[in-house]
């Protein structure tokens, strides 16, 4: 195994992304810039987004705080030859999986003379070889502890060693308009957030009665502060006086 193998972070747009993968490599960079977390290069590799980072494990949790993904993963690249792939899948598997577990290989993406389907079968059988002493078997789709995903563009394949789930929805600001939310509860901080993940730039007006409920709020738009693509971020403040009937 080499000690040198780059990993790579790759993000998977979601559907109504991929026409906008521009300004979703634009979002990326820009959260990156904010959360000071350096990388290398960052490109579009046919479908996906591939960035090569100092630190893909913190780099890939910032990426995939983001509306308009549906997946981010950590993942060796290799180019696309069959054989290439499937050693590169083979090997990641045998590093990866542990005692007794069940492991399913899913391949997708660009294939030119094969079938995603071949790499999988092939994989597969070379991969129970391999982990044989360690009780390692296929599993199926729906039935698996650990999943090598791989991902096929015209040139390279991903092998990924961690896979997470997106958000999904539309990349931040793609719709080019900015609405006004009150946060006053938790409900209207979820509306808020939908209002992200359709692509809208928010803008936030904190409603609050007390101190106390004030603080609650606070910590409640601690979490949404972080899906806002800006560096700054201006938040305005309403005290409200409840009537006592």
């Amino acid at each position: 195994k080499k000690v040198n193998e780059p990993a790579f972070v790759v993000v998977f747009p979601s559907i109504f992304a991929r026409k906008k993968i521009v300004l979703l490599l634009s979002n990326i960079k820009k959260i990156l810039k904010i959360q000071n977390l350096q990388f290398e290069n960052i490109f579009v590799d046919d479908d996906v987004i591939v960035i090569k980072a100092n630190d893909p494990v913190f780099v890939s949790h910032e990426i995939n705080r983001l509306f308009g993904i549906e997946y981010v993963s950590i993942a060796r690249r290799t180019e696309n030859k069959f054989n290439d792939v499937v050693s590169t899948i083979t090997k990641i598997g045998s590093n990866i999986l542990l005692v007794g577990e069940l492991f399913y290989i899913k391949v997708d993406g660009f294939a030119l003379g094969f079938l995603p389907k071949d790499i999988e079968i092939a994989a597969t059988g070379t991969l129970v070889e391999k982990v044989v002493d360690i009780d390692c078997k296929p599993g199926t789709e729906s039935k698996y502890d650990k999943m090598i995903h791989c991902h096929l563009t015209r040139n390279n394949a991903y092998v990924s060693i961690f896979l997470e789930k997106g958000h999904g929805g539309i990349p931040y600001n793609a719709q080019g308009q900015q609405i006004l939310c009150c946060i006053y509860d938790e409900l209207s901080a979820i509306s808020c957030l939908e209002a992200i993940k359709q692509g809208f730039d928010v803008r936030i007006l904190v409603c609050y009665n007390t101190d106390a409920n004030l603080m609650e709020l606070v910590k409640i738009i601690n979490r949404i502060i972080p899906r806002l693509v800006t560096p700054d971020i201006t938040l305005d403040f309403c005290k409200v006086s409840l009537r006592q009937d």
